[in-house]
């Protein structure tokens, strides 16, 4: 007569067991928000593929994986072990390491654990994307890179009806040689692309507009990052920037003669690093302007003044919110 009674403990306890290790991490606020339409004041325990959905607060979400997300007010995005799918408003990530963002068919991924950003939707089919520290790495569902964000540059994407590698490219950049070959520096997205066609030789260190596809299955010199044949390429006003080198180490000053050698000092301890100050405003124009990019089949822009990701950050001393 006990058994059933037993077996139905069991299955209680399994389940709770099952639902305890699908817990990814847990949601805080400073107020209400609201997860898979319940009503939520103060924190909750996050499951794969929950819905989150803040309100007047902002939400702090701490996952097990260590990334550390703070979704800004009227934000919504579901979460899962390795990324947030956002569907509205902004969403700020550090600590990710492999942790990223989707958005509109984009991935943005953290270039390492040290590397934090914003990403925001803006309007029905743009994405915003800013570095904060580190560099976020932007691609399309099959892995084609269409940007690569330094710290403290933000830029603007808009994903076309078709995307990925075969889809057209229609990048401006310095044309240099590299490796026996030749690329294409792109100073809006921050690609690299290892370039072939006609009439390259007479254009190298000049700026210049091309169209091209990928060629599949070739590997790219160093330094770039897929190869693509150029179809039409035309010369453009500009100069051709190149890179600034690191500058080389002083060496040290010669020792007197018949001095003895000193023992090197004792190491001091590293001073604690200063906090990052705020990123610069973005420069007065947008994707209207014409300064973009055609990458893979997504529009490319430096975000505009008004952009969504120069929401600021106010860090209070009781709580922390992103606020507008």
């Amino acid at each position: 007569m006990h058994r059933p009674a037993v077996a139905l403990c069991v299955f209680f306890f399994l389940l709770a067991m099952s639902s305890q290790a699908a817990s990814i991490g847990i949601a805080m606020a400073h107020g209400s928000f609201r997860v898979d339409d319940s009503l939520v004041i103060g924190n909750t325990t996050l499951f794969e593929g929950n819905t989150l959905e803040t309100e007047r607060a902002s939400s702090e979400l701490e996952l097990a994986g260590g990334a550390h997300l703070r979704l800004a007010p009227d934000s919504r995005g579901r979460v899962f072990g390795d990324r947030l799918e956002l569907q509205k408003g902004l969403t700020e990530l550090e600590g990710g390491g492999s942790y990223w963002i989707e958005a509109r068919g984009l991935r943005i991924q953290p270039e390492g654990s040290g590397s934090a950003g914003r990403v925001a939707v803006a309007g029905n089919r743009r994405i915003q994307a800013l570095a904060l520290a580190g560099s976020l790495r932007v691609s399309v569902a099959d892995g084609t890179v269409v940007a690569l964000l330094l710290p403290g540059s933000a830029l603007e994407f808009e994903p076309q009806a078709v995307t990925g590698a075969q889809a057209p490219f229609q990048m401006t950049g310095c044309l240099e040689r590299r490796g026996g070959g030749f690329v294409l520096r792109d100073p809006i997205s921050g690609v690299t692309e290892e370039v072939r066609g006609e009439g390259l030789t007479s254009n190298v260190g000049r700026m210049v507009e091309v169209v091209a596809t990928v060629v599949p299955g070739e590997k790219p010199v160093t330094g770039a990052l897929e190869v693509i044949r150029i179809t039409r390429m035309r010369r453009v006003s500009g100069e051709c920037v190149l890179p600034p080198a690191a500058p080389a180490p002083k060496a040290a000053p010669p020792a007197p003669p018949g001095a003895a050698a000193k023992a090197p000092p004792a190491t001091q301890p590293t001073p604690p690093a200063a906090a990052p100050s705020a990123p610069a405003q973005p420069a007065k124009h947008g994707m209207s302007a014409g300064a973009k990019a055609v990458i893979a089949g997504v529009i490319i822009g430096g975000a505009g003044a008004g952009a969504v990701v120069y929401w600021r950050t106010q860090q209070n001393e009781n709580k922390g919110t992103i606020s507008r």
